[in-house]
């Protein structure tokens, strides 16, 4: 198969808003001067995602962010140009300071030598964008821990021994500080933060 777009046409259309495709071609010998081409992106809009489409104009890996292209692209598609077989691999990385997330299958063309494309399909797991550190006290981390367990406004002041009115009132100086749109909003990025302060992904 000399073409990858005769392997892809067929499924493009039905591709999730999570899905994004992508040919690198392979066929330079230095995985730096592979070429990494988009077909679809992301279906979903952001502002995150533009930023980071911006990162990724279709160009040779060389001139692509190169700790990114270092983590999470020639290590995996390296392998699969030699092994000569599909790859699946679970990626989590950053890229300009967002933790991101997505499992990858990457198709390495069908031939008796070394494969001159690789189709990649990308599935987005999360995107999580850097979070100033919002300052808080005592109260405030018993706060965030309670909403990130679940529990509504009346039950944390229950908890913690205040009016409910209070932690509405603290609730809100939350959601300014991170500008964060609502309650849902809030604690997904008070979840990020944790998850930022341990490191983890």
């Amino acid at each position: 198969m000399d073409d990858p777009k005769s392997l892809y046409a067929g499924v493009i259309a039905r591709l999730s808003i999570k899905m994004a495709l992508s040919v690198v071609k392979t066929a330079q010998d230095n995985p730096y001067d592979w070429h990494f081409h988009r077909v679809k992106d992301f279906g979903f809009k952001s502002r995150l995602l533009d930023r980071m489409r911006g990162e990724f104009p279709d160009s040779a890996l060389r001139d692509l962010n190169r700790s990114f292209v270092d983590d999470a692209i020639i290590p995996t598609y390296s392998r699969a140009v030699d092994s000569r077989r599909p790859t699946v691999d679970l990626v989590k990385t950053k890229l300009l300071g967002v933790r991101i997330g997505y499992e990858r299958l990457i198709l390495p063309q069908r031939c008796d030598g070394k494969p001159a494309w690789c189709i990649s399909l990308a599935e987005g797991r999360f995107f999580i964008p850097p979070i100033q550190e919002a300052k808080t006290d005592i109260t405030d981390e018993g706060i965030i821990q309670l909403l990130i367990e679940g529990h509504p406004a009346k039950e944390i002041a229950e908890f913690l021994n205040l009016s409910p009115r209070t932690i509405e009132h603290r609730i809100e100086k939350m959601k300014l500080r991170l500008e964060a749109k609502n309650l849902v909003h809030l604690v997904a990025k008070l979840v990020a933060t944790q998850v930022d302060r341990r490191g983890a992904l």
